[in-house]
């Protein structure tokens, strides 16, 4: 039996978790004797990646296909509509379909089937210093009125989108990326307050232009926070479970009405065999991987989130950690498509740019980044 991964989670390398994914995959060969698992690890995305490769091998060399992939939850769609991948609602109990959460069924969905199964997943939350804070803030409100600065990522993705952390501010205040008919579209009027509460914070120095600009991602805000930059700041997940201590705390993002939101991003393991024979015996192994204690371990050892509920509760963290984690978990959404991200992405960054730039009103960006759309 052969199983495809992508760079980061082989089995046999050095990064988190590799040894956890290894003994996994080696007691899984001791209690089924019969069974060999070829393990290949290639590139996650581009060419000579995971999808390209198996779109070449299906139509060059069919019998080096995988019986299991892992895959990019962005690259399910392509491979099913490339007949790459198979349904999984066959291959999975009631009890594993119920169990994940809500973002993990919709990331492994396509055209309202399951054709993955998430098994780690990533998203933004708050990391903060209860030295500071003596709780941490979960609306605009107590963001401004908090005495300690606001760090995040406000400097552009690589492809000149704006990042996740405003993303979700404007998604939590009820904004809309596309209109009724599914074209981009954005919303004046929450765009507005978006940019009226980073106006706010500027004035009151809870916000440093400069900062949050120099930052571009996540990981970036992170690292500044651990250097003592911030007193609280939107961090990636799979960094502060791997590395926070003592003398931080996770929180939800703050948003505008104090209900949380995170955008979730993943990796989902898929049936490649359309084989029933071959199907069979795969699905002994795609249950071993899913099962919640073995993922529980796993994406522990990672710093990645698990898809389903069960494998959260045997996470081996306090209970208050599961309790935020469990209601970031609950709210995550999938992305918005990134077709519609490649136009309103832009739009969106440049008038956060204006803004916290001091180039223009937050109304004046708004109507333009609007405008720009037309």
């Amino acid at each position: 039996m052969t199983l495809w991964v992508p760079e980061q989670f082989n089995p046999y390398g050095e990064r988190p978790g590799a040894d956890v994914l290894a003994q996994q995959l080696a007691d899984f060969s001791k209690i089924h004797t019969d069974l060999q698992v070829e393990v290949v690890v290639k590139k996650a995305h581009g060419r000579g990646g995971l999808l390209d490769f198996l779109r070449t091998a299906r139509n060059a060399a069919p019998t080096v296909l995988p019986d299991l992939v892992v895959l990019d939850t962005a690259d399910l769609e392509a491979a099913a509509d490339s007949g790459l991948i198979q349904p999984l609602d066959n291959f999975l109990s009631p009890a594993e379909i119920s169990d994940r959460f809500p973002f993990a069924v919709a990331l492994g969905a396509v055209e309202e089937q399951t054709m993955g199964f998430v098994v780690a997943a990533d998203m933004q939350h708050l990391a903060y210093r209860p030295a500071l804070l003596n709780s941490p803030p979960v609306s605009w409100t107590q963001i401004v009125s908090s005495p300690v600065p606001f760090l995040f990522p406000a400097g552009g993705r690589d492809d000149d989108q704006v990042n996740d952390a405003t993303l979700i501010q404007y998604l939590a205040a009820d904004g809309k990326v596309t209109d009724p008919d599914g074209n981009p579209w954005l919303d004046e009027e929450v765009m507005v307050s978006v940019f009226d509460f980073y106006s706010t914070c500027i004035s009151t120095t809870v916000i440093s232009p400069a900062v949050v600009l120099s930052i571009t991602d996540a990981d970036q805000s992170w690292e500044q926070f651990q250097a003592g930059e911030g007193g609280m700041a939107v961090v990636r997940a799979g960094r502060y479970w791997l590395e926070a201590d003592e003398a931080v705390a996770a929180a939800p993002i703050p948003t505008r009405d104090g209900q949380p939101l995170s955008i979730a991003r993943g990796w989902a393991i898929a049936m490649v065999t359309d084989d029933p024979a071959r199907q069979a015996l795969a699905r002994l192994l795609l249950n071993w991987l899913v099962a919640p204690d073995h993922n529980a371990q796993w994406t522990q050892a990672t710093g990645y989130l698990p898809g389903t509920r069960s494998a959260l509760r045997l996470w081996d963290i306090s209970n208050a950690d599961r309790a935020v984690l469990h209601k970031v978990m609950e709210a995550a959404v999938p992305p918005p498509r990134p077709e519609v991200m490649a136009t309103v992405g832009p739009a969106m960054q440049d008038a956060l740019e204006a803004v916290l730039r001091g180039r223009t009103t937050p109304k004046e960006a708004a109507a333009a980044a609007v405008e720009s759309l037309d």
